[in-house]
């Protein structure tokens, strides 16, 4: 069989594994679970704008980055508002997109080691096939498109430090636009990417390219910073939602995250059925039932107070009031960071989903697999793939000081299933495989 069907046939396994899980566990069917997307989608279709009810005000928002819940009014604006088939064609969008993330794995494996087919063979499987991954598509959830964007990123920037093309400066550019627009945190990766264009290039040659990467990513982003300025009286940089969510990671309250730990969770695990189905159902259920902190940390008061400000400026005095909380227990912050380091290496021990035997699994073995994988390979792919565990570990350390949930490792793991690929490099390779190459070449 031609290499080439190698490639076709992982990315089908990835996008047929991921509609199977749609089916499977009936997510689509699942009600109350679009959150903040699905209002937002709402009222965009209903020609309110952009626009949600945020700590008990209703108005324009900034509490999400726009690419996401567009794409959510999207499949409403098909098939109706929080309809189980708007939430289907979203989802099997989502599986879609889940090949295409698997095809853009394959293509960054080859970019790092064109002489080592078998690492993104490995790779394309890993990402075809891991749990958390797969599960990511069956949910209204930024984080699988996110995982994306950041994988195309590192495809583009290893083409341009390896071809130096202006196109590829355009497309790495837009990329980190898009991205930015998805999860302004993953704008952390940046560095990392201008370290792949240097590491190809040069410092001096780097820089051009550079400069047009960055002109390209600040004109992407850039209307939607002047409609955040137009709505809300002030320099909003994507999203407004930086002290909210510190805040619900570090008041008194917290554990670390937005959840509650509450012993009514336990029941609702405990009594699911035995289908998949059901179970995925009785983890909804338990999700909702743990909530989020502001259920229990915000008085009334402190709604009235939160009423009769801005959007920024109600972020901006709960993040105040965090500091006030930490500085009364100086000793919180480091325990606090600890357990979510802890969590994001690990798991989330608030979210009732995440103490799933499949998900546990699966995270344990994945980071088993990445490490084992990067002690597998030679230094000089070791050094090729640096720039992405810089990326990573710009990721988990912002997690680390704010707030940490599952879904943010979700972007890091396509990367992870990289590093894993590297059990199977073979050490001295007197060629590569030509059909196989020229494949990857083509596609990334």
């Amino acid at each position: 069989m031609p290499q080439s069907r190698w490639i076709i046939a992982i990315v089908a396994l990835g996008v047929l594994v991921r509609v199977a899980a749609i089916f499977v566990l009936q997510s689509h069917t699942v009600p109350r679970s679009t959150y903040e997307h699905g209002e937002i989608a709402a009222n965009l279709l209903e020609g309110q704008g952009f626009s949600i009810r945020f700590l008990g005000v209703e108005g324009p928002t900034s509490q999400q980055a726009p690419l996401y819940p567009i794409l959510v009014a999207a499949a409403f604006a098909v098939g109706g508002v929080e309809t189980p088939e708007a939430l289907l064609l979203l989802q099997l969008g989502q599986a879609a997109l889940g090949g295409v993330m698997v095809l853009a794995v394959m293509a960054l494996a080859w970019q790092v080691a064109p002489d080592q087919p078998r690492m993104a063979i490995a790779a394309g499987l890993v990402t075809a096939v891991h749990p958390t991954l797969v599960y990511s598509a069956t949910h209204v959830q930024v984080a699988g498109l996110a995982a994306t964007l950041v994988t195309l990123a590192f495809v583009a920037s290893y083409r341009l430090g390896r071809l130096a093309r202006r196109f590829d400066a355009f497309a790495l550019g837009g990329v980190l636009g898009l991205l930015v627009l998805c999860d302004p945190i993953l704008g952390l990766i940046t560095p990392a990417i201008a370290w792949v264009a240097v590491q190809g290039q040069g410092l001096r040659r780097a820089m051009v390219p550079l400069t047009t990467v960055a002109l390209v990513a600040l004109l992407t982003v850039t209307p939607w910073i002047i409609r955040n300025a137009h709505v809300h009286g002030e320099f909003v940089p994507v999203k407004s939602t930086f002290g909210y969510a510190f805040w619900q990671g570090n008041c008194s309250l917290s554990e670390g995250t937005d959840k509650v730990v509450r012993a009514s969770v336990e029941p609702i695990l405990a009594k699911s059925g035995s289908g998949l189905a059901d179970r995925n159902r009785a983890l909804w259920e338990a999700r909702h039932e743990a909530g989020y902190i502001d259920d229990i940390a915000l008085t009334r008061d402190d709604r009235q107070t939160l009423a009769g400000l801005t959007e920024p400026a109600r972020s901006r005095w709960l993040f105040h009031r965090a500091l006030d909380d930490l500085r009364a227990e100086p000793l919180r912050y480091p325990s606090l960071c600890a357990k979510r380091l802890r969590a994001f290496l690990l798991w989330d021990e608030t979210n009732p989903k995440t103490r799933s035997l499949v998900y546990r699994a699966g995270h344990l073995g994945l980071t088993v697999l990445a490490v084992f994988g990067l002690i597998g390979l030679g230094p000089d792919l070791r050094r090729r793939l640096a720039p992405t565990l810089l990326a990573a570990a710009l990721i988990a350390t912002f997690h680390t000081l704010t707030i940490v949930s599952a879904r943010f490792h979700v972007p890091v793991e396509p990367l992870m299933a990289v590093w894993a690929s590297g059990m199977v490099a073979v050490r001295s390779v007197r060629r590569p495989d030509l059909d196989f190459t020229t494949a990857l070449e083509t596609v990334s």
